[in-house]
């Protein structure tokens, strides 16, 4: 699943990240997700944890950038569900039924 232990620590830092988030029950997007991980960074006195820190950092700026030409819609409906529908389609042109 993982090509490296790094990779594995990256992924371990952004669900921390996440996580600190929810406990303090800030909003969870792209710009709060980069300044918490740019936090932890800061106070992070082991090097290849700042690493990850720093890697994640850069993934989310460019999952920010791939995610550009997409778009989400988000429909409520009258139960009070919302629905969300994406400009992504399925995987390899694959249909869904």
């Amino acid at each position: 699943m993982y090509r490296n232990d790094e990779e594995k620590l990256v992924d371990i830092v952004l669900g921390e990240a996440v996580l600190a988030l929810l406990k303090g029950d800030a909003a969870i997007n792209n710009a709060a997700l980069i300044r918490q991980l740019q936090a932890m960074s800061a106070v992070e006195k082991n090097a290849t944890r700042q690493r990850a820190c720093r890697q994640a950092i850069t993934d989310v700026r460019n999952n920010i950038k791939s995610g550009s030409n997409r778009y989400t819609h988000e429909i409520r409906d009258t139960d009070n569900v919302t629905h969300l529908f994406t400009s992504e389609g399925p995987p390899n042109g694959t249909k869904k039924h």
